[in-house]
């Protein structure tokens, strides 16, 4: 019996259209498509998305996620939706593109202390650096591994690209995008 398709958002942190990250998480997408799983991506840098503010009335409230009102509120049930999410972003200061940060921190209303939580969700990290060492992912690495813990996710692993700095860089580091390709295509 085939088993049925996961559904894939590819949460994408570059600001650029079709930076260097969006085409690695394009080749993971390929890869997911080929076993016909159902695959959808969000560029984060085009929703207005507050950063939380740490105020806690999402706890008192489990009638709704989070008390602020913009673009993350079309987020959540898609989040939800989800089997597996795939973070996708350039490295930043050693971490995060900002909107992929923003996204991630308006997640702790769902975390697993919560009726509604997002546990068991699988999670991919795809990244792209213009450091050329690999030691540059450290922090973004931890910060992945320590949220995918606390919110009960299960990594499938990561992708981490060095030197990459200009638009189109991706397009000569081949291998990379056939690990992308074959991590996606490895699911279900």
């Amino acid at each position: 019996m085939p088993r049925k398709p996961l559904q894939i958002l590819i949460l994408l942190g570059s600001s650029r259209e079709d930076g260097n990250s969006t085409r690695l998480a394009y080749a993971f997408a390929d890869g997911a498509s080929s076993r016909r799983h159902a695959v959808r991506s969000i560029r984060v840098p085009a929703l207005q998305i507050a950063p939380c503010d740490g105020c806690n009335e999402c706890w008192p409230a489990p009638a709704r996620p989070c008390v602020l009102h913009d673009d993350m509120e079309s987020v959540y049930p898609l989040v939800r939706a989800a089997d597996v999410l795939v973070f996708a972003t350039p490295l930043h200061f050693y971490t995060w593109s900002v909107p992929l940060k923003n996204l991630i921190d308006r997640l702790y209303c769902l975390s697993p202390d919560r009726k509604r939580n997002l546990k068991g969700k699988h999670t991919a990290l795809l990244a792209v650096a213009a450091d050329e060492r690999l030691a540059a992912f450290a922090g973004l690495k931890a910060t992945s591994r320590l949220v995918a813990e606390y919110m009960g996710w299960k990594p499938l692993g990561e992708v981490l690209v060095t030197n990459i700095a200009a638009a189109g860089d991706i397009a000569r580091a081949g291998k990379a995008l056939a690990r992308a390709y074959a991590m996606g295509a490895k699911l279900g």
